[in-house]
């Protein structure tokens, strides 16, 4: 799949898989899901709202990390 960036904002962890954020645009993205979730768990308490609002910023969140990103994978040093 075609990146929508020319300089990636996430890479790969240093231990365990999945995009880490490696630009300050990375961070920012990763800091604005948390917002989300954080809010939402305060907000709704426990509802299906709750458990549908993180479940959308949390695929929403590795959409953007896909497209912006490195391939995700494990970054073993053997």
């Amino acid at each position: 799949m075609k990146k929508i960036v020319k300089e990636p904002w996430f890479g790969k962890k240093r231990i365990g898989w999945g995009p880490a954020p490696s630009t300050w645009q990375g961070w920012i993205v990763t800091l604005i899901m948390l917002l989300i979730v954080i809010i939402d768990v305060a907000y709704f308490r426990r509802s299906i709202i709750t458990i549908i609002i993180f479940i959308v910023a949390v695929v929403g969140f590795l959409i953007i990390a896909f497209l912006t990103g490195k391939d995700p994978g494990t970054n073993n040093q053997n």
